[in-house]
């Protein structure tokens, strides 16, 4: 196990934190659903790596890591080794005092932000500060609370902050992400910091960016709803072979629901079943010849078509010219 990227819970055996009716209740259906997972995956020691997490409930390590840092806040969980680790950062810390404090508050792109999961809060006056400092403005708080129709206490300002501050975004721009979490069922600053952080990674920070990527992922989500309903999948989440091929498709690929049910037609004629892999086959080949759209398909159909028809009739041509020679051949002897 990696301890640098594990997680060790605190409560076991029945043991349950004082303030657990409340931090159920600010909990979602995933963060439920990732506390299980790692009492279940623990081992002797309470530790389960953040790999084993991500394979065993099929989120990516992104989305846990927001349920992480939850847990961890509410006093559930705290990184592997931590114990073990605070001799080190001791002796380390006289010789970190030189190194620039925005240096390790800074996000860095390439897959993820520089502390990741463990991400510094802001302290209170820390807070203080920036908004004194008018790094944000109060109106941006007021009006984030608003979207998500919640009051947000010192921890959900702290990550507010941090979108503008630490990742870059511009306020208008954060805005419009808690405008599309919300648009998703979701309300909480953690996954709206998920997908900054997502949007940060592709050096996607400026509002008007952000609108337009944003826009591409809500098509794209209509897109795989549809794909689910092609394929028989109904409400259950998708795994995480599914969701990286879906998101191939309409996204990496740029296909249409249009396109798709062409494939999906190719792949339930020929084999009788809804194969993903097989409409994954089929996809990236047209991609490959430079089809984008349902025309474009259709026209690269009629072409194959056709030369099959002359294949056929040159075939046909040649049966018969075999067959007069044949016969030539017959008389003369």
């Amino acid at each position: 196990m990696k301890k640098e990227t594990g997680i060790k819970i605190k409560y076991r055996n029945g043991n349950v934190p004082k303030n657990l009716a409340k931090t159920l209740k600010e909990a979602d259906e995933s963060d439920l659903h990732i506390l299980v997972s790692i009492m279940m995956l623990a081992d002797e020691d309470g530790e389960v790596s953040l790999q084993a997490l991500s394979q065993a409930v099929g989120f990516s390590e992104a989305d846990i890591r927001g349920s992480v840092k939850f847990w961890r806040g509410a006093g559930f969980i705290e990184s592997a080794g931590a114990s073990s680790k605070k001799a080190v950062k001791t002796a380390s810390a006289e010789k970190d005092k030189g190194i620039n404090d925005s240096a390790v508050k800074t996000a860095h792109r390439n897959g993820v932000v520089e502390i990741s999961s463990d991400m510094k809060e802001y302290s209170s006056s820390e807070l203080a500060g920036i908004m004194e400092r008018r790094v944000v403005s109060a109106q941006f708080v007021d009006e984030a609370q608003r979207v998500l129709g919640k009051i947000f206490r010192t921890y959900d300002i702290g990550i507010l902050v941090g979108m503008v501050d630490r990742l870059g975004f511009e306020e208008e721009a954060v805005l419009v992400i808690l405008n599309y979490i919300v648009g998703k069922g979701k309300k909480t600053l953690r996954y709206a910091e998920t997908v900054a952080i997502a949007l940060y990674d592709e050096g996607i920070t400026e509002t008007a960016a952000v609108i337009e990527r944003i826009d591409r992922m809500e098509k794209a989500g209509e897109v795989v709803s549809k794909i689910k309903i092609m394929f028989g999948i109904g409400e259950r989440a998708l795994t995480s072979t599914e969701k990286k091929m879906f998101t191939s498709w309409t996204e990496k690929l740029g296909f249409d629901a249009d396109v798709i049910k062409m494939a999906y037609d190719i792949t339930v004629d020929n084999t009788q079943k809804p194969l993903p892999r097989y409409t994954n086959g089929i996809l990236e080949r047209w991609y490959a010849e430079g089809l984008r759209t349902a025309d474009d398909v259709r026209r690269f159909q009629d072409r194959q078509s056709e030369s099959k028809s002359q294949a056929a009739k040159s075939y046909d041509a040649d049966d018969f010219f075999e067959a007069a020679l044949q016969r030539s051949y017959e008389d003369i002897k």
